[in-house]
């Protein structure tokens, strides 16, 4: 499949969050009681936390992040993911990888995200091969986040296993560098629950991810 990157990457700059959160929040209020009482909490999200979120974030120099992007019907929208974060979680509570055949794993890998000129190659081995599966930011199907060149690598050498760690949804929720990224991950979810009355990762039937922010 054709990688989509330099599309994203020509296109997300011009995403405005607070049109996509209004636009959210409109359809929760008009969908259900339980919708209408997560678009007034939502909308005091938008106006008192997120209303001096800086988009697009800015990556700090020195510490590794990963942007992964996200079509709305709004626009290209650029989640920032901490993956130096993401290692200090791994080594805090002692997570273990799993072994992996790499011809099995392949297609987290986009394409677009490897480096194609060898010159412009930066070996880095200090944060693992890291995996995303969610439900609201990749389809459900794997996603490389970290370790791209690698996990290809081992593939092209039919390497026999490559030691990675998958992250399912809530998993790697604190993974997001910015308040805006965790937010806008979260109303997602909280969005799709009002409009397919669904309660996905929601044990109370009232509850919703907005309450935890």
């Amino acid at each position: 499949m054709e990688s989509k990157i330099k599309f994203y990457e020509s296109e997300f700059q011009k995403f405005q969050p607070s049109k996509h959160f209004i636009s959210r929040i409109q359809e929760m209020e008009n969908k259900s009681s339980y919708g209408a009482k997560l678009a007034l909490k939502w909308t005091e999200i938008l106006n008192q936390i997120l209303i001096n979120e800086t988009y697009p974030v800015v990556h700090p120099i020195g510490q590794e992040t990963f942007s992964l992007y996200a079509e709305f019907p709004t626009g290209v929208f650029e989640y920032a993911l901490d993956i130096d974060g993401a290692c200090t979680l791994i080594k805090e509570n002692n997570l273990k990888p799993v072994k992996v055949i790499p011809s099995s794993i392949i297609h987290s890998v986009d394409y677009g995200n490897i480096n194609k000129d060898p010159n412009k190659i930066k070996p880095n081995h200090k944060n693992p091969v890291m995996i995303l599966q969610s439900q609201y930011l990749t389809d459900n199907k794997p996603y490389c986040i970290n370790g791209n060149h690698r996990l290809f690598e081992a593939y092209r050498n039919n390497d026999k296993q490559l030691e990675i760690f998958v992250f399912k949804d809530l998993e790697f929720s604190p993974f997001f560098y910015d308040n805006l990224s965790k937010a806008t991950y979260f109303i997602e979810i909280d969005y799709t629950n009002v409009v397919s009355n669904k309660r996905d990762f929601i044990h109370n039937k009232n509850g919703a991810f907005a309450y935890e922010l």
